[in-house]
């Protein structure tokens, strides 16, 4: 019976394997380069299932350049067309995936291409090895599929003791007359392998009087957990007889019994406080001004000589003048006027009449 089952499972082996030669010799699509920049170093010509030199740390930004060939002939001469190339990393965010593709390219038989893919490893994240899925894939001018498949793995590695500032933040950033009430926003994570204990953190600059202290028990080095990571606002207030210009403040968490430390700057700018402006003058008056300064005045100087006095006067009149201010309708010419005019009216009529009267008797 065990033999048999050995038998068996050599058998599906070597079905698999002579598959994969198979489906290899035929796929005219393949990776002819392969190389990964970890950080600041890059691993060469890497073949399926090797592992990346270089090991990942939390926040490295990893780039993936491959190079991929339309392995027909110049006799073939078959194109194969909408390559795509796609990375993905399996479980590194969090148990999620992180995948880039690459935008579609076509390529004439006997030619390559290169394409550069980038990623950031989480920086929360397991020190653990990654399998890492390169695959690219088209259709060639007969409509048969063409792809590739290669495999990596990807090792992250962490320090044991390691914090990290990743929020650092003023508001306002910047003050002038109001100086009250800054607030300064920080999140600080443990992204090492082993809990932190006795942390202290600090808020300071000399210049503006700021000396804060806080301090917490434990932060624990499990990933993506509320516990590995502390969030403090500081608050505090801008002495008014400080001078304008630029000032850091500085956040810094001190831990590993004080063997560690770790320190963000935030600046915040200090401006004078301008004067309020003077209001405009209300253009009615400046009309009325003028209209009053057009106007002639007499100047009228007492003699005691302490003090003038600017009045209007009317003309001078003698003494003894009786002066009367008529108008033409309540005048004696304008009456006797309308009484004249009404004797002619009466006379004219009664001339009319005895006109009239003489001409019917004719």
């Amino acid at each position: 019976m065990a033999k048999t089952t050995r038998l068996l499972l050599s058998s599906i082996v070597m079905f698999v394997f002579l598959m994969s030669v198979a489906y290899a010799a035929g796929s005219k699509l393949f990776f002819s380069d392969v190389d990964v920049k970890v950080g600041g170093r890059t691993s060469k010509n890497l073949d399926d299932g090797e592992t990346i030199d270089d090991d990942a740390e939390p926040g490295d930004s990893v780039e993936f350049k491959i190079e991929v060939k339309n392995n027909f002939t110049n006799e073939e001469d078959l194109e194969i067309e909408d390559i795509s190339v796609t990375v993905t990393i399996e479980g590194i965010d969090d148990g999620d995936d992180l995948e880039e593709e690459s935008t579609d390219f076509d390529l004439k038989a006997g030619r390559d291409k290169r394409v550069t893919l980038n990623f950031e490893v989480p920086i929360e994240v397991e020190e653990d090895s990654f399998t890492v899925l390169i695959h690219a894939e088209g259709d060639d001018e007969n409509g048969t599929n063409q792809e590739a498949d290669m495999q990596l793995e990807l090792e992250v590695n962490k320090e044991n003791h390691l914090l990290k500032v990743t929020r650092m933040s003023l508001s306002p950033a910047e003050v002038s007359c109001s100086r009250k009430n800054v607030q300064l926003s920080t999140i600080t994570i443990n992204i090492g392998n082993e809990d932190e204990e006795d942390i202290t953190f600090e808020v300071f600059n000399p210049d503006l009087g700021i000396d804060l202290e806080g301090q917490i028990d434990e932060l624990t080095a499990e990933p993506n957990e509320d516990e590995s990571r502390y969030s403090k606002i500081y608050s505090f207030n801008v002495p008014t007889d400080v001078e304008a210009g630029s000032y850091p403040v500085t956040f810094r968490a001190s831990y590993d019994n004080d063997r560690k430390r770790t320190e963000e700057t935030a600046t915040l700018t200090v401006n004078d406080c301008a004067a309020a402006k003077p209001e405009a003058p209300d253009e009615t008056e400046e009309e009325t001004t003028s209209e009053e300064e057009e106007q002639p005045v007499e100047v009228i100087t007492p003699t005691t000589g302490r003090t003038t006095t600017t009045i209007e006067t009317e003309p001078e009149i003698p003494e003894g003048t009786v002066v009367t201010q008529e108008g033409f309708l309540q005048s004696n010419a304008f009456v006797v006027g309308i009484i004249i005019a009404e004797v002619a009216i009466v006379i004219i009529g009664i001339v009319l009449v005895v006109a009239l009267f003489v001409r019917r008797r004719d």
